[in-house]
Order: structure tokens, then sequence, then C-alpha cells
């Protein structure tokens, strides 16, 4: 017999065997691999959905870091040309890192 020699066409007939003895186990059998088809799906989407975010916050704190490094580069620039206060005003940086940047 063919499904003896091939181990794909072997598993589908024991299952098939299975499932054709009666109506019940037919409809459990679908029934299983419905549920199966389903978590997968679910777990794709959750996968896809936590990629997603994870970008996003990627970016978000890409954009951050950027407009941080600027206003570091601006502050000092400005030292020793204002007061660390207006500097710390106006470049969104507290006043410690301001005169941290001194050093």
């Amino acid at each position: 017999m063919i499904a003896e020699k091939n181990e794909n066409i072997k598993t589908a007939y024991e299952i098939l065997q299975r499932v054709s003895k009666s109506k019940e186990a037919r409809m459990a059998y679908e029934a299983r691999q419905a549920e199966i088809m389903d978590q997968l799906t679910r777990e794709k989407t959750a996968r896809e959905e936590g990629l997603k975010q994870g970008i996003e916050q990627g970016i978000e704190q890409g954009i951050e870091r950027g407009t941080n490094q600027k206003a570091i580069e601006i502050a000092k620039n400005l030292l020793g040309l204002i007061d660390d206060e207006t500097i710390a005003l106006k470049t969104g940086l507290s006043l410690e890192t301001v005169r941290n940047l001194k050093n």
C-alpha cells in the first residue's frame, strides 16, 4: 500500500480512518482543526500588533532623542552668552541639565 511508504500519506490515511467512522468523530475533528486555525490566527495578529507597537515606540523615542540632542547642542552654544535659566527655558532642558553641560 502507498500509505505505508510515504509518512504524510500514512498520517492522512490514519486521520481519514478515524474521522470517517462516525459523524460525531468527524465533527469533533473539524472543530479541533478550526480551533487550531483560530489560535494560529490570534497568535499571528498578536505578533503583528506587537511589532507595530514596537516600531511606533521606537520612532517616538528616536524623535525624542533627536529633539533632545538638538536642544543640548543649542544649549552648549548659548553657554556663556546668556544665563542658565534662560537657556533652560528656551531649550526645554532642565536647569540641572544646563548646569551639567558646563562641566
